[in-house]
């Protein structure tokens, strides 16, 4: 993985902090599922599960994603293996397209888009905040009817 994206500009240039504000002032609502964050990611537990949602901004690959994470203070280890045998119904739930995910991420969701250009920043924290809504709702469907 390089450090710099496609228009050869770097990860670091990458201004997180204001993306992460802007989002948790667009949805506060957030704040309280927090299972952690970092400068590339917010955390979205699941505690019924022991599972967690990562939320995450990608700069120098041009997107932005979702993806079951790990977060061993909240109980999410083992993720991708736990829900591999739900895979199939988690996805079919959640109709993405081939595009749409990333090889080696378990479950993903991802969304191509200029991460640098603060004008995408609203739209990019609205749809990882719906993706992950769908997330949560995909699993709580399949999982609850074990």
């Amino acid at each position: 993985m390089s450090e710099f994206d496609f228009g050869g500009r770097r990860a670091s240039e990458f201004r997180h902090r204001g993306f992460w504000a802007l989002f948790a002032e667009r949805h506060p609502q957030e704040r309280a599922t927090l299972a952690r964050r970092g400068p590339w990611f917010w955390q979205r537990g699941l505690p019924d599960f022991a599972l967690v949602l990562s939320m995450y901004v990608a700069p120098a690959q041009n997107h932005v994603g979702v993806f079951f994470g790990r977060n061993e203070k909240f109980g999410a280890t083992d993720s991708w293996s736990r829900l591999k045998p739900f895979q199939p119904a988690i996805e079919a739930r959640l109709k993405l397209r081939p595009e749409q995910s990333s090889q080696g991420l378990g479950i993903n969701s991802l969304w191509h888009v200029n991460c640098y250009a603060e004008d995408n920043w609203p739209a990019m924290s609205d749809w990882l905040v719906r993706e992950c809504s769908r997330f949560e709702e995909a699993v709580t469907d399949v999982l609850g009817q074990k």
